[in-house]
């Protein structure tokens, strides 16, 4: 019998089947197919199926593992039996859940028995995973065990999804489940609600009873299911889960019996599904796919696993499930065929009935369905793509065009998408095209449409070829160059328009005469014109000869001012038919090289003659003719523009050919040439400008509007050399004018001399002093010439008669006696002395001059004719073949070993110390120095290559060097020369402006810049060109490198060719090698270095000025600033601007005054105005006195021929002095050089601590000068005692000579008297003997006195010129200091120059580049205008962000300004303490740098803002935010702080010692802090991406055109190189030059 829950089983599957059958009846038919037999969609589905056989199934218990006993309950009985899960016969796993079984062979699955626990609250659960969902019809449990008391089914509507209740089996649902027991559901309840029902719930029957639970059972809806949404989520599952909660049992458990125990368990037989895959009726099967997933074959254009969407592109209604009464099928959208992607849009599809909406149209459409352009688009038929416009963004009013394509453009925009600028115009920007404003004097055409440069003429530049070039003036439309080159006879290169003159004619109407025109024939033969009112003609001498109309004087000579202009003459006739057709113009005047030039043309009428008006008129007709004097015109021979002005300038004839010829057949009647003249004062009417008449800026020495002259105190360097020539001072000494063409001196003030240097005859004096009282009448009777010695003043007669002498010559000469007036007695004559040879002749004082007796003899001789030699001396005084006859042993007591003053009695030898020489042992031997008493002398050890003697200065050890040679040993090169070799060495010669150092290398060459190259550095490398503006050699563009390779190939190729061709002759014979001469190596040793150092002197002074100079105009910019700081601060409150009305240097004053209302800061700038004009008057007044500073460079001349005999004594002491004064006079005009430019520098930072090193230095100068002055006074006083001395004696000679004679007289005169007088006379003898005994000891304390004082004016000569030599060292030193110092500054001036230069390059790029990119932002965002609306709140809202932001900035950029004047103050106090610490100097100097930096940083991250700023307000259409003037700001700190770190840099490298700036350190520290805070403050990364991305797009397409251009300069560089080789190749083979 079937069991009642089994009848119950089997109809609720019945009733399921029968709701499913109902449900798809109508499409049972096209169950298979998703389409009709007419092709139209239906609803399909797939097979209905087990969904579980085969299925794995995952259980949470299973008995067998370990191995059990279980026990069945069969009635009465227990059968037991053993579970094992490794013995398959015994095993009860969860396989056997859903495998093929029949009932005849049952499998099931088995848990573990209650003995174990398996008994409620402990569930057992099984899983079942579908793989995808399905719509369940029912589920059916077959139990072969009793049914459990209480089990639930659970589902999850996605794989991973929640476990959903699906239905409650239990005979005690409320206490399990919590839920009442019904089997059906009340109206209005949730039809997705799990039942809770007791049937099945009997222990009853004990084995194989069913469980099925149907779906749709009970639900109200299952009728209607197509259109019941929640039965269909209800029905749907993905994952089953039965959980068996409670066993049913007889109770008998509760004695806890094993067997009992054993014999409760769940046991399943079969786990069954019914259903179906779901496809939503959009698919009738379902497979695997690649990966083993299950899933439907989804039709009517639907996806996904259950179909349960549309495909991409057939979203044009929403989706739905297919029902019977419609299938529901996804419908395709409309794209018009320019989209494959859309998407559903249900306000579209409310709207329209058609949901999609095309995505990502292409050919430039837009629309639901891309049926229109997009905006800035056009299109001419609905089937064409759209087109952009292309409408540039700035030159057109806006971006749309017409349906053609065109664009409206600006009104100075052109082209179809106005993208050109209009002729006239360029730089396309935000506002159109700007005007050219090119000078239409100076510029060629019109400019660059891109960059609007203009084209300027060959001598013309500026940015709108406004201005000449250097060299040129007189800008002028007419011409083709633009300007005129300076004339001014090649003197100067500076010229300029006179403002004086004003245009004339100079004309010859011959209405009254002939006005001084005459005929001129071959052969220079002149006749009369003959005139008749109004026209002069000329008779021909015969029919060849007509002749030349030669103008008068009016029409020649300096005609300069007629350069380009034309002179007009007019033939006139009875007839046009007789008017000459040409006529030729001959000009004549002086050539460049001083000989005749004669120039010739022939030239048409310049209109043709109008007969039919003239006759009409009564006059007759002419023809004019008009000659442009300039060299562009048809002159014969052709010359170059200064020829043709010199040859104006001088202009000797003039002559027209005689048109009329030997027919007489025309007249000459008028000529006019246009000129320029300095109108008078009596001019009737004011002359027109004459801009074209030049006024030169002449250099020194040069005078005149064109230099043409020389100026007063100047003369041709050639004379009568032209104003071609150059000129030179003159050389008058200051003694009167000079001719300034032949430079012959006008001699005053009594001097004579071809350059007046030397005084007339009969007067004395130093004319080359250059006062005018240097020469003064000879006090000499006659008036005869005269000298003056140097050291006394005492003027002597030169030209006394033969063999008299004296001051004014009234004694014998010296060496002479006599008595040539009978002052003593008779007259006698002269005559000489005769000292047995051993007096000096020129001595004063040889003899005595009356009586002859010898009174100095010399050579250590004695006797009354010094006829024998003095003790202590040797040799034989009457040998008159000896130069020397008694000679002293003088044995030098440093050099002598030994009691000294003793020598060898015939040879004189001392016994001399080791090394030392000499027969007195005063010298050292040669090759021995250092003389040292009792040591001897020490080795020179001179450099036998360096010097060219063994020998050395026998005090200093100093050797003799070669040529560019020093050091003690003369052992290396002096600083400059290189070559060290045994011809000495060489000089570098290094080019100051292209070597790193004036020193070169051992081989010569010289350590060159970048850039530079040869031996010298004196030339551009190749690849590198010279830069008149930098003075540096800069690099050429990338493409001549490629250039450069080329010409080294064939270089190299042309070099091996002609050393192959120089081996042989043309006849194929080897020529033999040629040797070098020695001599080619000395070419540079000849090179003069004196002229070097005079230019380096120049070239530093040049680069002071231009350092002042660009220090003057840092003051100007900061004085400007200051002003307007002053004005925006209102500190001009007090007065208008149009009330400050006075000079610059008021303008001090004037802020004074103004800020005396204004509070502390404006006292504050009042005072910095002040501050900053007086260092501008201070730098000017230093420039000034550097541009008249007048560098020596002067030639000693000798002295006269009286001045070598009087001073040869004295020789080497004078040319020492001289040589010192010179030196001296170079120095100080250097130190005084050094002091001014350190004075002005100092001043500029009010720095006065280097004043007191300076006057140490002077003081050491001065003492060192005072010292000399000593020694040169001690000398010249000794020299005066001795002569004092020598004049003493002579007197007493004098008076003892004259009573001597007046004795002898008495006794001639009265023999008579002779016995009377005879005591008288013995008197007067022993008197005499006494005064003669007295004469002789006042000589021998002469010669005493002599010998004494003869070693201390040798040791005060030695020391002088010891100290002499020492100061010559220390100030050559010096100048070689300034000398460096110089060069440095000069090449430090260039390569300021050059970063300006680079830099100011750098900015017009930049400049240059802005409005491209502005134009791009500005694109960029109007692009962006449709999202305008979207983002409006936010933008505004990141604007005041921006404000925000802004503020805080600008408040830093002022603190930054506040404290750049701080850094300036605190800079001026640390530079008075320069001289402590100069090592923290360069470490601020550094820090300054590095400051410099960030503030560079900072201005770009400023301009960033800006156009961030910029952006935002385009978006708002507001007031832009415009930070331009915190940007100028920047700039200007900027360039102050830079002004400050090049002036430290200058005190570093010029101040010794050490600067304590720890104050100026803080400040700029504070400074950078504050910086950091200001660019932390603005800084926007993504703009600054954005315009990273455009300049790089912008350097990769200049890159690609820069490659094309170099491939292009390569190609033509090649073929122009071949050209070059074809044409220098010679034309036939070189023949030798050699002998033989």
């Amino acid at each position: 019998m079937e069991a009642p829950g089994t009848m119950s089983l089997t109809l609720a599957i019945l009733l399921t089947l029968h709701l499913h059958r109902h449900s798809v009846l109508l499409v049972w038919g096209a169950m298979d197919s998703c389409y009709d037999d007419d092709g139209r969609p239906s609803r399909c589905m797939p097979k209905f199926e087990n969904a579980a056989f085969n299925r794995s199934v995952l259980v949470s218990n299973a008995c067998g593992t370990p191995p059990e006993d279980y026990c069945m309950q069969t009635g009465s009985t227990r059968l037991c039996h053993r579970c094992d899960a490794a013995d398959p016969e015994h095993s009860h796993g969860a396989r056997l859940l859903t495998d093929f079984h029949t009932d005849q062979e049952p499998t099931w699955w088995q848990s573990q028995s209650m003995f174990y626990g398996v008994q409620h609250p402990n569930s057992v659960n099984i899983t079942l995973h579908l793989g995808k969902a399905f719509e369940i019809t029912y589920l059916r449990l077959k139990f072969y065990t009793s049914r459990p008391e209480s089990f639930a089914i659970y589902k999850r509507l996605e794989q991973g999804g929640a476990w959903l209740p699906y239905q409650y089996y239990s005979g005690s649902c409320l206490k399990t489940y919590g839920r009442d027991a019904k089997g059906y559901l009340r109206p209005g309840e949730d039809e997705r609600s799990p039942a809770c029902t007791e049937e099945f719930s009997d222990i009853s029957p004990l084995t194989g009873g069913n469980v099925a639970f149907s779906t749709l059972e009970g639900r109200p809806s299952a009728y209607n299911f197509d259109q019941s949404v929640v039965l269909q989520e209800f029905v749907t599952a993905t994952d089953l889960l039965i959980s068996l909660d409670r066993l049913n049992t007889f109770g008998d458990e509760f004695f806890k019996d094993s067997k009992v125990l054993r014999s409760y368990f769940y046991a399943i037989s079969d786990f069954s599904v019914g259903g179906r895959c779901k496809c939503n009726g959009h698919a009738s099967e379902c497979v695997q796919d690649q990966s083993g997933v299950l899933a439907c074959v989804c039709q009517h254009h639907t996806v996904g696993a259950d179909c349960q969407q549309c495909h991409p592109f057939y979203q044009d209604r929403p989706w739905a499930r297919a029902t019977g009464e419609a299938a529901h099928e996804c419908l395709k959208c409309d794209c018009s065929g320019r989209s494959e992607e859309c998407l559903f849009d249900m306000e579209q599809y409310r709207s329209s009935g058609h949901g999609g909406r095309c995505l990502n149209c292409r050919d430039n459409t837009q629309g639901p369905h891309c049926e229109r352009c997009t905006e800035n688009h056009y299109r001419a038929s609905p089937q064409d793509p759209c087109l952009p416009c292309d409408c540039n963004v700035d030159g057109s009013e806006h971006l749309q065009c017409d349906v053609g394509g065109g664009c409206v453009c600006r009104a100075t925009v052109t082209g179809a998408k106005c993208d050109t600028c209009q002729v006239g115009f360029h730089s396309l920007g935000p506002t159109g095209c700007r005007p050219c404003g090119c000078d239409a004097r100076g510029s060629v055409g019109h400019c660059s449409l891109e960059n609007g440069e203009c084209y300027c003429k060959p001598n013309v530049e500026g940015q709108a070829c406004d201005r000449c070039k250097p060299g040129f003036f007189h800008l002028q439309q007419a011409s083709p160059a633009g300007c005129q080159a300076c004339f001014c006879f090649g003197h100067s290169l500076a010229c300029s328009a006179s403002t004086q003159h004003g245009a004339i004619n100079i004309t010859s109407h011959f209405h009254q005469d002939q006005d001084g025109w005459l005929g001129e024939f071959s052969g220079g033969q002149q006749y009369p014109l003959l005139w008749k009112e109004g026209e002069v003609y000329l008779l021909p001498l015969d029919e060849h000869d007509t002749g030349f109309y030669k103008a008068p004087d009016k029409f020649l000579g300096n005609q300069i001012n007629s350069y380009g202009h034309f002179i007009y003459f007019t033939f006139t006739s009875e007839t046009p038919d007789l008017l000459p057709g040409r006529v030729t113009v001959l000009l004549e005047g002086a050539g460049v090289d001083g000989g005749p030039l004669r120039l010739s043309a022939d030239f048409p009428p310049l209109t043709p003659p109008s007969s039919s008006s003239s006759s009409s008129l009564g006059r007759a007709p002419v023809h004019t003719f008009a000659v442009r004097l300039h060299e562009e015109e048809v002159f014969r021979p052709t010359v170059s523009s200064f020829r043709f002005r010199h040859l104006l300038h001088n202009l000797t004839a003039f002559k027209i050919s005689n048109a009329g010829g030997h027919n007489y057949t025309s007249q000459l009647s008028g000529v006019r040439l246009a000129s320029a003249a300095v109108p008078s004062s009596s001019s009737p009417s004011p002359l027109a400008p004459a801009p074209w008449v030049e006024v030169c800026s002449c250099p020194r020495g040069f005078a005149g509007r064109l230099c043409e002259s020389c100026a007063p105190g100047f003369t041709r360097e050639t004379p009568r050399g032209g104003p071609l020539a150059p000129c030179v001072p003159c050389t008058c000494h200051q003694h009167g004018p000079c001719h300034p063409e032949t430079g012959t001196c006008d001699c005053s003030d009594f001097t004579a001399g071809t350059t007046c240097e030397q005084c007339l005859e009969g007067y004395y004096g130093n004319a080359l002093i250059g006062t005018p009282g240097d020469c003064r009448p000879c006090p000499c009777p006659g008036r005869t010439s005269c000298a003056q010695i140097t050291q006394t003043g005492e003027v002597v007669c030169t030209n006394c008669p033969a063999g008299r002498a004296g001051v004014r010559c009234q004694k014998c000469e010296d060496g002479s006696h006599g008595d040539p007036l009978g002052q003593a007695g008779p007259v006698r004559a002269c005559a000489r002395c005769d000292c047995s040879g051993n007096a000096d002749p020129n001595a004063v004082g040889t003899c005595h001059h009356l009586t002859g007796r010898c009174l100095k003899c010399l050579g250590h001789t004695e006797g009354e004719r010094c006829e024998r030699c003095q003790q202590g001396f040797y040799g034989d005084a009457l040998n008159q073949t000896m130069t020397q006859k008694c000679k002293s042993c003088s044995c030098s007591p440093a050099g002598t070993s030994g009691p000294g003053g003793q020598c060898h009695p015939q040879t004189g030898h001392c016994h001399c110390l080791p090394n030392v020489g000499g027969r007195d042992c005063s010298r050292c031997q040669v090759g021995f120095f250092h003389l040292q008493p009792g040591h001897g002398c020490q080795g020179c050890d001179c450099n036998s290559i360096g010097s060219s003697s063994t020998a050395c200065h026998p005090i200093t050890g100093m050797c003799i060097c070669r040529a560019g040679v020093e050091g003690r040993q003369c052992d290396s090169c002096r600083a400059g020369f290189f070559s060290f070799s045994s011809r000495g060495c060489r000089a570098c010669n290094c080019d100051p402006m292209g070597s790193v150092s004036m020193q070169c290398h051992g081989n010569g060459t010289c350590h060159c810049r970048q850039g530079f190259m040869g031996y010298k550095c004196d030339k551009c490398q190749l690849n590198f060109y010279h830069n008149r503006a930098t003075h540096h050699c800069e690099a050429c563009p990338i493409c001549y490198g490629l250039v450069k390779d080329k010409v080294e190939t064939l270089g190299a190729q042309l070099a091996h060719l002609e050393r192959l061709l120089a081996r042989y002759d043309c006849r194929g014979r080897r020529l033999p090698p040629l040797q070098r001469s020695p001599a080619d190596h000395q070419g540079e040793d000849a090179l003069p270095n004196a002229l070097e150092d005079i230019l380096a002197f120049q070239e530093a002074r040049e680069a002071f000025i231009q350092r002042f100079s660009a220090l003057g105009a840092s003051t100007h910019t900061l004085s400007a600033q200051l002003q307007g700081i002053a004005t925006a601060m209102g500190c001009g409150a007090g007065g208008t601007a149009a009330e400050v009305t006075e000079e610059e240097e008021e303008e001090g004053v004037e802020v004074v005054e103004r800020s005396r209302g204004g509070g502390v800061a404006c006292q504050t700038l009042a005072d910095s105005v002040v501050m900053v004009r007086a260092s501008d008057e201070r730098l000017k007044k230093a420039t000034l006195d550097l541009n008249n500073m007048i560098i020596p460079f002067e030639l000693a001349t000798g002295p006269n021929k009286w001045n070598i005999m009087v001073n040869d004594s004295r020789a080497l002491m004078k040319s020492h002095e001289g040589m010192a004064d010179r030196i001296e006079g170079v120095a100080r005009d250097a130190l005084r050089t050094s002091n001014q430019t350190f004075v002005m520098l100092l001043d500029l930072l009010q720095d006065n601590s280097t004043h007191t090193f300076i006057r140490g230095l002077e003081e050491r100068l001065s003492a060192m000068q005072e010292l000399k002055r000593n020694l040169t006074a001690t000398a010249n006083q000794t020299v005066a005692n001795q002569l004092a001395l020598g004049e003493g004696s002579l007197a007493l000679h004098i008076a003892l000579g004259n009573i001597t004679s007046s004795i002898r007289q008495m006794a001639l005169t009265d023999p008579g008297s002779d016995q009377t007088t005879n005591h008288s006379a013995e008197g007067l003898l022993n008197r005499t003997a006494e005064l003669a005994l007295h004469v002789q000891t006042k000589e021998e304390l002469v010669s005493t006195i002599r010998t004494e004082m003869e070693p201390v004016i040798q040791a005060a000569i030695r020391n002088l010129e010891k100290d002499f030599l020492e100061e010559i060292q220390d100030k050559k030193a010096r100048i070689e200091g300034a000398k460096v110092i110089a060069l440095t500054s000069v090449v430090s001036a260039k390569e300021m120059e050059s970063q300006v230069i680079t830099l100011h390059k750098e900015m017009e790029t930049m400049e240059r580049d802005w409005p491209r990119l502005q134009a791009q932002t500005r694109l960029a965002v109007k692009k962006e205008r449709p999202l305008e609306e979207k983002v409006l709140a936010d933008v505004r809202k990141k604007v005041k962000q921006v404000e925000k932001m802004l503020n805080p900035a600008l408040g830093n950029t002022r603190l930054s300004n506040a404290t750049a004047h701080e850094a300036l103050e605190t800079a001026t106090a640390a530079a008075n303490e320069a001289k402590d610490n100069v090592v923290q100097a360069k470490q601020t100097r550094s820090a300054s740098r590095h400051l410099g930096t960030q503030v560079e940083a900072t201005i770009q991250q400023l301009a960033q803002l800006e156009n961030s700023s910029a952006i935002a307000s385009t978006q708002l259409t507001s007031e832009p935010m415009n930070l331009r003037v915190v940007k100028e700001d920047m700039e200007a700190a900027k360039l102050q702080l830079e002004l400050y770190a090049s002036t430290l840099t200058e005190l570093v490298s010029k101040i010794d010692g050490q600067v304590k700036l720890e104050r100026f350190d803080r400040i700029l520290n504070e400074t950078a802090l504050r910086l950091r805070m200001l660019r932390g403050s603005v800084e926007s990364p993504a703009l600054g991406g954005k315009i990273q991305r455009l300049r790089s797009a912008a350097q990769e397409q200049q890159g690609r055109l820069a490659s094309i251009e170099a491939d292009l300069q390569e190609i033509s560089q090649e073929r122009d190189s071949l050209k070059d080789i074809t044409l220098n190749l010679p034309k036939s083979c070189p023949q030798p030059t050699g002998a033989g």
